[in-house]
């Protein structure tokens, strides 16, 4: 089970911290510059393709899980637009 948050903001960064979620320090300079929402959205695209392809290639049962973190309406209207493109990928 994978879960994908997109993160639009430093705040929502630390949150995710506060919560536990480990986040590798090259992708946190990647959010913190530029559009943080736009890297971490991709960033979430890409680990869920990386999951479909493994998961399918190997066989494995898998799950993905989307959520919203704040209640910022481009992070939650992100988070509903990533489920729509993970549905799409899984057919």
């Amino acid at each position: 089970m994978l879960t994908l948050a997109p993160c639009g903001s430093v705040k929502t960064l630390e949150f995710m911290t506060w919560l536990g979620i480990e986040v590798p320090r090259w992708l946190q300079a990647e959010i913190t510059r530029g559009d943080p929402l736009a890297a971490s959205y991709e960033q979430c695209l890409l680990n869920a393709r990386a999951l479909i392809a493994y998961c399918r290639r190997l066989g494995l049962p898998f799950g993905i899980n989307v959520e919203s973190l704040t209640n910022r309406k481009l992070e939650i209207d992100a988070s509903i637009d990533l489920l729509r493109e993970i549905r799409d990928l899984l057919g």
